[in-house]
């Protein structure tokens, strides 16, 4: 395998890298410029060619769309971790194990890389170290439009992202060539609303960009969306590096100056679980999906140096991994973004980030109201359900006797459609339950609220389409027991997209 990797890597960047050095030594003042080229307009994407022409010929060059997989002459899939030594936020890093093959009803083919969360309960995965997966490109890569399309994994917790990387010494305090696309992790209340780009060369010379972008999108609407970015070392033949990101097409920001990367580079794609700054990922798992990747380089005017940097993290060709296909609606429309809401058992989660859920469902300020929650046999789906009674002590205030069960979703912005369903009954006709549905704003204050009252001592399923309103930027659904005991089973949390 490796020794593949050498043969195209020495063959190609022989061939890509023979002019490098030379080209980026004219001056911003030569004749021929055209300056409306660099304007930054509505144009702006489609008119990269009249500042730098592609190398279209360039072997270098590729367009993944993943109907037939992955091409063993681009990708490796790759398994490693990084930033594991944080204090309460452990993480498994990226697993070949998580990557999956997808096809929709009209034979489009996906990468799909599953993020397993804290409350994940496979039997291969290790308790409380969330784990994405991802691959990167055999060879080292130059200058030019890097375009990767598709759906970010909507959750906290989690980051999707593209990026190119090389260090030249082993160190990254003295070399960590890096351009990056990043979503899910720009520290901000509302990860979504920010996309972090970002350029390095060491450790000391970075620029973080977060870029509000809710003027184009959010960034977890669950839709396909390009994002992409230009790399150059020589813009406007002036010798200086710049980087310019776009989503759909449209400009969202650039950075240029000495963090500017002037090195070839692997490009990476994957999804990791960041310890403590993209949020707690509090799900069973939810997924990246990749519709598109292109890489086009520009003319040999946008030099490289050559990189040591060695592929690391364990690389593979893909098609020695027997990769599973799944189903395209059960990871996208079908996907319950409820955990457990089957509610099969009582254990609880031991994540220090969780405080103590039943995988999911926590109970509302539990020093003041005194109901309980227990495993009942009388259930729709599987073999429980969870029975919420409320306390009879008469020396607890009445209003403080009942349980409340709730379960957050995070990043749920205005107009955002789910498809909410719950089977439940009461135990006995006084009993008194509802479920009540609180949209938050990012302080944690509730903009709306709906409750449904169970009014059966039946099974019932009881169901609606929530729409979030203006203001919100998140849900969270609330089952109660304010008087005697009910029965809940079988809830369903689906995104309408």
């Amino acid at each position: 395998m490796n020794s593949l990797k050498n043969v195209i890597l020495v063959s190609l960047l022989s061939m890509t890298l023979a002019s490098c050095g030379g080209g980026g030594n004219n001056s911003s003042a030569d004749k021929g410029i055209d300056e409306s080229a660099y304007e930054v307009n509505d144009q702006y994407y489609e008119n990269v060619e009249k500042r730098v022409p592609f190398d279209k010929e360039n072997p270098l060059n590729f367009d993944e769309e993943f109907t037939n997989g992955m091409d063993d002459n681009v990708w490796y899939a790759i398994e490693g971790s990084w930033h594991t030594d944080v204090a309460g936020a452990p993480h498994n890093g990226m697993k070949k194990r998580n990557l999956f093959y997808s096809k929709d009803s009209s034979g489009n083919g996906y990468l799909a890389i599953r993020g397993r969360g804290i409350y994940n309960k496979d039997s291969d995965f290790e308790t409380n170290k969330p784990e994405g997966g991802g691959i990167e490109t055999i060879n080292h890569l130059l200058p030019g439009r890097y375009v990767i399309r598709m759906a970010a994994m909507p959750r906290e917790g989690g980051v999707s992202t593209m990026w190119t990387y090389c260090t030249t010494t082993g160190s990254e305090a003295t070399s960590q060539n890096e351009i990056d696309i990043e979503i899910g992790g720009t520290t901000k209340a509302s990860q979504f609303e920010h996309e972090w780009c970002t350029s390095w060369t060491k450790h000391t010379d970075k620029q973080p960009d977060t870029v509000n972008v809710t003027d184009i999108l959010y960034l977890n609407d669950g839709k396909m969306h390009d994002f992409a970015f230009d790399w150059y070392t020589d813009y406007k033949k002036s010798n200086e590096g710049r980087v310019d990101w776009f989503i759909d097409g449209k400009f969202i920001d650039s950075l240029t100056g000495s963090m500017i990367p002037t090195h070839a580079m692997p490009l990476w794609v994957g999804l990791w679980f960041p310890p403590l700054w993209a949020g707690v990922p509090a799900f069973t798992e939810d997924y990246m999906i990749i519709d598109r990747i292109t890489y086009t380089a520009f003319e040999d005017s946008q030099y490289a140096d050559k990189c040591r940097s060695y592929v690391t993290y364990n690389p593979v060709q893909p098609s020695t991994l027997n990769i599973q296909s799944v189903n395209y609606d059960k990871i996208t429309k079908d996907l319950n973004k409820f955990s457990n809401g089957e509610f099969e058992s009582l254990d609880v989660c031991t994540d220090s980030r969780d405080s103590g859920s039943y995988y999911g469902w926590l109970a509302d300020n539990p020093a003041v109201y005194k109901g309980t929650v227990t495993l009942s046999n009388e259930h729709i789906e599987g073999s429980h359900a969870y029975k919420l009674t409320a306390s009879t002590d008469s020396s607890v205030p009445e209003s403080e006797r009942g349980i409340y069960l709730g379960q957050n979703i995070s990043n749920s912005f205005p107009g955002y459609k789910f498809n909410f369903s719950i089977d439940a009954k009461k135990v006995n006709a006084d009993a008194v339950g509802n479920i009540e549905i609180s949209y938050r704003n990012a302080s944690g204050k509730s903009v709306k609220t709906e409750k449904i009252a169970i009014d059966s001592t039946e099974f019932k399923s009881f169901s609606k389409e929530l729409v979030v309103p203006e203001k919100a930027s998140a849900v969270k659904i609330y089952i109660t027991s304010e008087a005697g005991s009910l029965i809940y089973d079988n809830a369903k949390l689906l995104r309408v997209l």
